[in-house]
């Protein structure tokens, strides 16, 4: 039954139409989070204005800050252990650093009002209004250096939480949105675990099944512990890029539907993930090194980090020829963005 109720979990988008440009960081309205308590009247200072996805974990809405005109996002959530163990995580990562460049920042946290006799805990987040990775690739599949770039910020996002303890445990093309400049930022904290050295694996969300690690697909079969929650960030990268190279989900055949038998037996029991023909060598070394069945063997971010396929400088040839991918988004216009440039 449990197994059941996972199959039909619908999954969490933070992709929306355009925005009013972003306001200077110091202008920010909760620039002071961390410090903003429970029960603050922030949800007063929000004018919701329309749904923009809904999911398991709750519901998110465009916001506008009504003195400011700032447009947010606003995650919506009951008030149960799920959402303050996602609260949690924002809240730990977001006072590390509260402007991470490769993680979605956190302007706030509230509680509201009782209704019906439920509680909600909100998260008020940064909206960005370019959508996600996964709406990149309704367009078709990216360039190398496009992939190399994603691969890079979200590595670097992945360094800063696993620094901090925090498994993000859901990396995916929707929880990777696309910055202003292009940039990709890594969001949703629902599936999070903080990584203590204990099993405590217990309450917690498990994640989406098509981007899960052998490890936590088939525990018994592939062991576990503190160590292959990080570990099960990086396969999941390696699946999201080889999905960018491929421009379609790339652990099944096409247009075969990537359900638990079918996932199973491509990530436990069959061969390892094979990378494109056309690939380059970099590129299929550093999925390869991802894509290690034993978690035990498969790449720390701090080694990819340092791999070939990410860490050269790309040239101006590159970062204006190549870099630049080309896709539409929800208004009907034509965005160009180049992923990962510095």
């Amino acid at each position: 039954m449990a197994m059941a109720k996972l199959r039909e979990r619908r999954q969490l988008r933070l992709s929306v139409p355009a925005s009013p440009p972003p306001f200077p960081h110091l202008d920010h309205p909760f620039a002071a989070l961390p410090s903003t308590p429970p029960g603050s009247p922030v949800l007063a200072e929000l004018e919701m204005l329309s749904v923009v996805g809904r999911g398991a974990g709750g519901t998110v809405y465009r916001a506008r800050h009504r003195r400011t005109g700032a447009a947010l996002a606003v995650k919506e959530m009951r008030d149960d252990g799920a959402a303050l163990r996602e609260a949690g995580a924002h809240l730990r990562v977001a006072a590390a650093a509260p402007d991470h460049p490769s993680v979605v920042r956190l302007h706030g946290v509230c509680v509201g009002h009782p209704v019906a006799g439920n509680r909600f805990v909100y998260l008020v987040l940064e909206y960005l209004p370019e959508g996600s990775l996964s709406d990149v690739l309704v367009r078709g599949a990216l360039p190398e250096p496009a992939i190399a770039g994603v691969a890079r910020c979200v590595l670097r996002g992945l360094s800063h939480l696993h620094r901090l303890g925090v498994a993000h445990g859901d990396v995916k093309p929707s929880n990777l949105l696309v910055g202003h400049r292009g940039e990709i930022k890594i969001a949703d904290f629902g599936a999070s675990r903080v990584v203590t050295g204990r099993d405590e694996a217990h309450h917690q969300s498990p994640g989406t099944w098509a981007y899960m690690s052998p490890e936590k697909l088939h525990p018994e079969g592939f062991g576990g512990g503190g160590g292959a929650d990080f570990s099960g960030d990086v396969w999941s990268l390696g699946v999201v890029l080889l999905e960018c190279h491929a421009g379609r989900f790339p652990l099944v055949a096409a247009g075969e539907r990537p359900d638990w038998p079918a996932l199973v037996l491509a990530v436990c029991f069959a061969a390892a993930p094979e990378v494109p023909v056309a690939a380059s060598p970099e590129f299929g070394g550093f999925v390869r090194r991802c894509l290690e069945k034993d978690w035990r063997r498969r790449a720390t971010v701090e080694e990819l980090l340092g791999h070939p396929f990410v860490a050269g400088k790309p040239s101006r040839c590159e970062r204006q020829n190549e870099w630049r991918t080309t896709f539409q988004d929800k208004t009907g216009q034509v965005n160009t963005s180049i992923y990962g440039e510095e």
